[in-house]
């Protein structure tokens, strides 16, 4: 479904979080994380055909861009912290493919005030 340029960019093999948008209009379909999976593992994933598919025939987006947010290797970026940046874009955004995180977790994390 989309075209890649150079599978050796390192932005493709980075980890962090990732966004799919639509080729020629600002519309933030989808937003991920990779942690322990690059973003290019997590586009090539199987479980994004459901989502690549459902763009397809509902909304006839057959072309993506992506973008990335990677996450530099420090002691203070945990996974759970992406998690919570994850879900408060989500949140915000409301991306077309995130249904079923805005239906199955939260924004917050127990043991948070």
């Amino acid at each position: 479904m989309v075209p890649f340029r150079d599978e050796g960019d390192p932005r493709w093999h980075a980890y962090g979080l990732y966004a799919y948008l639509r080729a020629r209009h600002p519309e933030v379909l989808y937003i991920g994380k990779a942690v322990g999976r690059t973003i290019l593992q997590r586009l090539k994933d199987p479980d994004k055909n459901v989502l690549f598919n459902d763009l397809a025939r509902e909304r006839g987006i057959r072309s993506i861009r992506v973008i990335v947010a990677a996450v530099e290797a420090n002691h203070n970026i945990t996974r759970h912290l992406i998690l919570d940046i994850e879900s408060l874009l989500i949140y915000e955004i409301n991306p077309w493919g995130n249904i079923q995180s805005r239906q199955g977790r939260g924004i917050s994390r127990p043991g948070l005030v």
